[in-house]
């Protein structure tokens, strides 16, 4: 997956090149960068454009394709993918010797991408195409229904677990990772979402690549939640802040794990249900 950082932290890059304060004037470290791009449909790729810099005295690229993500470090260049209709404001932050220069363009999506889930039996109904994962200890419970994955820790106070689909992904390919939560609210609750490249083993805590989670220490799950997008009401993971948005650097088979237990607390009342789950990638 692509590094993802705040801008804040570029901030703190640029700084500690420009004496005290990030520079948009000269400097007498350099000239100031101009920061310039195009932008391109990518051909033949459904909602997918290529930002292209055509930037002069920079040496580091920072892009923001307008979705409310964080900015991301890279190179020339990036592939952005819009799965949604609307308006975007892309930009671009190029940084050189002499400090930094911005620029922005407005991209116009005309269509909705409603994309393709990878994964099966998404809504959770039944146990068909999902494993369970005890991870050794007491196991969190794990109930496939009409209403999708009902998650409790039943009596006991300390528990873990998982369920987990292996899919095929390819590389380089922008997906979007979902997940649909209702839940009563919980305390000393753990609930997260894996993509991970490892193979799940009966036995065995599961720790690759957490994306996004509910973690009542670090403050989100604690109040009631109805159809809530994990990607708004998550906290913790390699994913927050991303809207979802995420790519693969090799093509190849990942696990898409829910993992959930408690520890010295509860799930609440009636426990977490996941509706549903995605994995889209942009529709052929």
């Amino acid at each position: 997956m692509k590094l993802n950082i705040l801008w804040g932290s570029a901030a703190l890059v640029i700084m500690g090149m420009v004496s005290c304060t990030p520079a948009k004037g000269p400097s007498g470290l350099g000239p100031l960068p101009k920061a310039s791009f195009t932008v391109t449909p990518l051909a033949g790729a459904v909602n997918q454009y290529v930002l292209t810099s055509t930037s002069s005295g920079g040496f580091s690229y920072y892009w923001n394709q307008g979705t409310g993500g964080s900015t991301v470090n890279g190179g020339t260049s990036d592939t952005v993918y819009y799965n949604k209709q609307g308006t975007y404001s892309a930009e671009l932050i190029v940084i050189g010797k002499g400090g930094y220069d911005t620029a922005t363009q407005v991209i116009s999506v005309p269509t909705t991408d409603p994309g393709v889930n990878i994964l099966q039996n998404s809504s959770l109904t039944s146990a068909t195409n999902w494993t369970v994962l005890n991870t050794g200890g007491t196991q969190t419970q794990f109930t496939f229904g009409a209403s999708g994955l009902n998650v409790t820790n039943g009596a006991s106070s300390g528990t873990n677990g998982g369920v987990y689909q292996a899919v095929q992904v390819k590389a380089n390919t922008p997906y979007i990772f979902n997940a649909v939560l209702s839940g009563p609210g919980a305390s000393n609750c753990w609930f997260e979402f894996y993509i991970g490249a490892t193979v799940p083993t009966q036995g065995k805590d599961y720790t690759d690549n957490k994306v996004n989670s509910l973690n009542t220490w670090s403050g989100c799950g604690v109040s009631a939640f109805t159809n809530a997008s994990i990607n708004v009401i998550g906290c913790s993971g390699t994913n927050v802040g991303q809207n979802g948005s995420m790519t693969f650097k090799t093509s190849g088979t990942v696990y898409v794990m829910i993992k959930a237990g408690v520890s010295g607390g509860s799930m609440g009342t009636g426990g977490i249900t996941v509706s549903s789950i995605t994995l889209n990638e942009p529709t052929p």
